[in-house]
């Protein structure tokens, strides 16, 4: 049995039970989300995000067709969907696709609604931490990906993360609905060898690069 809590609210779900994963990650969405992050009233969380959208953006190569996993409202797709000509944003949540302005999917990232080799990227930024199965999550995207596409990720450094929460608190700063400890729903924790591994599954080559401005790594893996 797997049980998660969030904290701020105290909803536990056992996340073997069918329909729970979902019921959490709208849970998550709503509290947690990439919103709350862009609206955040601790002024180094916002320049934290922003840096991370930015850098995240960057790693996008031109496409013809992408996909973003774990789009919630489609606000960091925004940032590089003028690089291609198609994107479909994928969420578990339906509620939060509705707010993107883009096609979207409800669909589990282990399952994607796609065609084997018919797209050209998949981001999958702050995602894998949150699956049951991130090894399954990166095989399925890398299964939709057309030869010689590429897998762009951000994967957090939460270790640092952990550290900086606790320097914060310390130092009285106002950090809202940030949790102490290790961030809430996160059910998986990284470091640059097991982000490489996880990618290396799959991929011909894998670029990996730690951002310690933006608390996390960057990837790039070419299928």
């Amino acid at each position: 049995m797997r049980v998660v809590t969030i904290p701020a609210t105290g909803e536990s779900f056992d996340l073997d039970r069918p329909g729970a994963v979902a019921k959490w990650n709208r849970a998550l969405n709503r509290r947690y989300g990439m919103e709350n992050l862009r609206g955040h009233g601790n002024l180094l969380v916002r320049r934290i995000e922003r840096r991370r959208r930015r850098n995240l953006a960057a790693l996008v190569p031109p496409f013809d067709r992408a996909l973003d996993l774990g789009a919630e409202d489609g606000s960091l797709a925004a940032e590089w969907r003028g690089k291609g000509r198609f994107v479909l944003l994928v969420d578990l949540d339906a509620a939060m696709l509705g707010r993107g302005g883009a096609p979207g999917a409800a669909a589990d990232a282990m399952r994607l609604p796609v065609r084997s080799r018919s797209v050209d990227v998949v981001v999958l930024s702050a995602i894998l931490e949150h699956v049951l199965e991130p090894e399954d999550a990166v095989a399925e995207a890398a299964r939709v990906l057309r030869p010689g596409g590429c897998l762009v990720a951000y994967v957090p450094w939460d270790a640092a993360v952990v550290r900086l929460k606790r320097w914060a608190r310390r130092l009285g700063l106002r950090l809202g609905a940030l949790a102490e400890g290790q961030a809430p729903g996160h059910l998986r924790t990284f470091d640059r060898a097991s982000v490489r591994r996880l990618f290396g599954q799959v991929a011909r080559e894998v670029r990996v690069r730690l951002d310690p401005l933006s608390l996390g790594y960057y990837v790039e893996a070419r299928v």
